[in-house]
This record gives structure tokens, C-alpha cells and sequence, in this order.
């Protein structure tokens, strides 16, 4: 990968995951921010907490850029690759959603007993959500698919496309590898599209979703970029990114609901175009992009992005609790900003805690299933066991 997209999307990726956190962690309630003078912060505060929803766009072309990419050159390939593609996406994406999935029905547990009557668990967007069957098929990746949310852990509605993403991409270019019998790839390719419909029958975000992945995918094709100037691109991005944020919301979307299709494929299209444009980057690309702190950030991004809802609901509910009901809805004052800004260092400093044993451990994890994997084929082939449709042949 060219330098200049490696350190941009170190950038890309915690600035995301803090875009989300903030976006769920907002406890600072600016009901007449259109009716009422403010101070700068408080507007400054108002517009930053609501590029949630576009930072998972992001996420998405990111994911479709950097799996999606190799997995288009690999199918291409003399060699079978399905087996430790598959080693790494199901590494990469368990590592830490099992972990997270654990911690989140811990948390919410634990909520619900000692905060029973603050008002936040009994709220009518959780029915039903503490379902031990919602927990269970989330260990399957059909959260807010075929199945409801996972309790408060809202965030993971995603890893749960980006999961099936990952496989039906690939089943869906087997007939493009020469590296598989013509019976093999027939049976991947059904295989992949059987998926596809499977999971575009209820109605989610999915299918949209995959569009969009499939789009990031696609920035390791082209043989030059659209725009030449990274300058250009990164201000035509930011300007989409500005303007959505600041049109498609309230009113406007409620009348219009498919505006916010038309904003994410805004959304996904000027980012992917900015991606493809620091492909062809000769100067190593934006300079602050190479600072090494940017890495450190985006080592515990993922952690950050699926731990931190039933922590944000938890200390909502605490807060309701030590400082009454209406204290959230009152006019901010420096306690709240003290609370809101401890609540942020809290969660950043959980996730980073929680990476140090779920995502930096990925690399261990991918090593150990590939020298599982690896024995296995040894032992098959001693045996004469080994079949066409074996893991070893994919």
C-alpha cells in the first residue's frame, strides 16, 4: 500500500471511532441552539457530536478499500487464498466483537440492577433488546439484520454487515480464480449469492451497506486518479461532509427521508475519490498524517468503536441517578462539561485497556489458526483424507 494511504487511514480510522463515540457520549443537551445565543464552544460542540453516522460511511469505504482491494487482486491470482483470507477477516473481526459482545452484556447486566430506576434502562427504544437470543445470534453476525440490537451496544449493527461483507465479496469473484476447479467455483459463487439475498431480505442498512464497501473496493482499480491534487480532494470531501451535516438533518430529512441515502453515497463517493487520489501520491501525502501518535490512536479504534455504548448508557444512567432526571435536559454548566469531558477520558482509556488484549493480540491469534490449520493439512495428507471442497484446497 502507497505510504501516502497507509498514514492517511491510520488518520481516517481513530478520527471515525472518536467521531462515533462522541456522537453516542454527547451528554451536553443544546435543545435551543437555534432559538438561544451560546458561547463558541457550545457550537463548536453542537457540530462535532454529529458526524457519527457519516464516520461509519467512512468505516465502511475503508473496510472495502483495504479487504475488499485484496481480495479482488487475490482472486485474480495462480493461488488459492480463500483459507487464510478467511483466517484474517474472522480473526480480525472476533478478536475483539466476542469480548466487546461479552463486556456490553456485562455492563447492561449490571445497569439495570443498580440503576433500575433512573429511567434510561425502561426507555421504549430498549424492548426487548436484553434478549438472551438478541446475544446469541450476535455471536452469528445477525444483529439488526435478522435479528434486534444486541442491548446497548448499538454500535455493533455494523461489524455485523462488514462481517457478511467479507465473505460474500469473495465467494462472489470465485468465478474470476483460476486457482479453484470450475465445480468449486460454481458452488462459492451460489454460495456467495444465496448470502446476498439472504441477508438483503429484511429491511437494513445491509445492501446499501455493501454497495458502499463494494465502492472502497473498487479504489484499488483504476490506473490514475480522478483529481490529482490531495489538496483538492481532501477540501471537496470536507465540504460534502460540511454541508450534509449541516442540511440533512431535522426537518428536511424527516420530510425527505431518501436524503440520507443521497448523503451517504456523497459521503462514500468524495472519500473514496480522496483514497484513490493518495494512491497516486508521489510526496508521501499529508504530512500530518505521518505523526506517529496518529498509529497509537489507530491501533485501539476498533476497541474504542465497539466497547464504548452500554458504557455511555451506564454512566448516563449513574448521572440520572446522583443528579436527578432533569439534570441532562437543564442548560449546561461546568459540571456537566466536567462530567461530559470525564466521560470521554473514561471510555477512551477502557478501550485502550481493552485493546491491549483483544486487538493487539490479532496477529497471535491469526498465527495460531494458521499453524492449526497448516497441521491439519499434514495429517490429511498422510491419511489420504484430504477432499476438493477441504479447507486446505481453498
Amino acid at each position: 500500500m502507497p505510504i501516502a494511504v497507509s498514514h492517511f487511514i491510520d488518520v481516517a480510522r481513530w478520527v471515525a471511532a472518536f467521531a462515533v463515540m462522541l456522537g453516542h457520549a454527547a451528554f451536553i443537551s443544546l435543545p435551543d441552539i437555534m432559538t438561544a445565543p451560546h458561547g463558541a464552544g457550545v457550537y463548536v460542540w453542537w457540530f462535532v457530536t454529529a458526524f457519527w453516522h457519516q464516520a461509519v460511511i467512512v468505516f465502511f469505504v475503508i473496510s472495502g478499500f483495504l479487504v475488499g482491494g485484496k481480495a479482488l487482486r487475490s482472486s485474480c491470482g495462480a493461488e488459492p487464498f480463500l483459507r487464510d483470507y478467511l483466517i484474517h477477516r474472522f480473526s480480525r473481526i472476533y478478536i475483539v466483537f466476542a469480548p466487546a459482545l461479552a463486556l456490553g452484556v456485562l455492563v447492561d447486566t449490571l445497569g439495570r440492577h443498580v440503576f433500575a430506576g433512573a429511567g434510561i434502562y425502561e426507555w421504549p427504544a430498549w424492548d426487548g433488546v436484553f434478549a438472551p437470543s438478541h446475544a446469541f445470534a450476535a455471536l452469528f453476525q445477525l444483529q439488526s439484520i435478522w435479528s434486534g440490537p444486541v442491548g446497548t451496544n448499538g454500535p455493533l449493527w455494523s461489524l455485523a454487515c462488514e462481517f457478511w461483507y467479507y465473505i460474500v465479496f469473495p465467494l462472489l469473484l470465485a468465478p474470476l480464480s483460476g486457482a479453484y476447479s470450475a465445480r468449486l467455483r460454481i458452488a462459492l459463487f451460489s454460495g456467495g449469492l444465496g448470502l446476498l439475498i439472504f441477508l438483503s431480505i429484511p429491511q437494513s442498512f445491509f445492501l446499501f451497506g455493501f454497495g458502499i464497501w463494494v465502492l472502497g473496493a473498487l479504489v484499488a482499480l483504476p490506473p490514475r486518479p480522478l483529481i490529482a491534487s490531495k489538496w483538492l480532494s481532501l477540501a471537496i470531501f470536507l465540504a460534502a461532509a460540511t454541508a450534509i451535516r449541516l442540511a440533512v438533518r431535522g426537518p428536511a430529512l424527516a420530510a425527505h427521508p431518501y436524503l440520507q441515502h443521497v448523503a451517504d453515497a456523497t459521503t462514500a463517493a468524495t472519500f473514496a475519490n480522496l483514497l484513490l487520489t493518495l494512491r497516486f501520491s508521489s510526496d508521501g501525502g499529508f504530512s500530518f498524517c505521518r505523526l506517529a501518535v496518529n498509529r497509537r490512536l489507530s491501533d485501539f479504534s476498533y476497541s474504542l468503536y465497539a466497547t464504548h455504548g452500554p458504557i455511555v448508557i451506564l454512566l448516563l444512567a449513574a448521572s440520572n441517578t446522583f443528579f436527578g432526571k432533569g439534570w441532562l435536559d437543564s442548560s449546561p454548566t461546568a459540571l456537566h462539561w466536567t462530567v461530559q469531558f470525564t466521560l470521554i477520558a473514561a471510555l477512551v482509556a477502557t478501550a485502550y485497556g481493552f485493546s491491549t488484549v483483544t486487538e493487539a493480540k490479532t496477529d497471535a491469534l491469526r498465527r495460531a489458526l494458521q499453524r492449526f490449520f497448516s497441521s491439519r493439512d499434514r495429517r490429511a495428507e498422510t491419511t489420504g483424507q484430504a477432499g476438493e471442497l477441504d479447507l486446505e484446497r481453498l
